[in-house]
């Protein structure tokens, strides 16, 4: 099993590191997005095609609602066998974007952030 490092980060920039930025991660916030905000559990799967497996979605929306950027409206021990619906905390997710672009724009420059 790979080590991780606990190297150091700007304050602001811990959740980011639950975003993963994985294909799947993104992928399910994109969808979200596209879709108005907010998708069931099979609307999601469907949305993102045969290529990904549910679980692989089911795990990625834990980790994603483990650091704020998704929500489901259905409790996480009650989910078995009930279609939960996911929201997309965009604000949440625009918040740490934009800490990250401060955090990584060279001193003197203005940091370009629209929205």
């Amino acid at each position: 099993m790979p080590a991780y490092s606990d190297a150091p980060l700007p304050v602001g920039l811990d959740a980011l590191v639950g975003m993963g930025m994985n294909r799947v991660k993104l992928a399910i916030a994109v969808a979200l997005a596209e879709h108005g905000g907010c998708l069931s559990t099979p609307e999601l799967i469907a949305a993102l095609g045969e290529g990904v497996a549910g679980t692989t979605i089911a795990r990625n929306l834990n980790e994603l609602e483990d650091h704020g950027y998704v929500t489901g409206d259905v409790p996480r021990d009650e989910r078995r066998r009930r279609r939960t619906h996911w929201t997309l905390n965009h604000a949440n997710l625009h918040a740490d974007l934009r800490a990250l672009i401060q955090a990584t724009t060279p001193s003197g420059e203005p940091p370009t952030v629209t929205g």
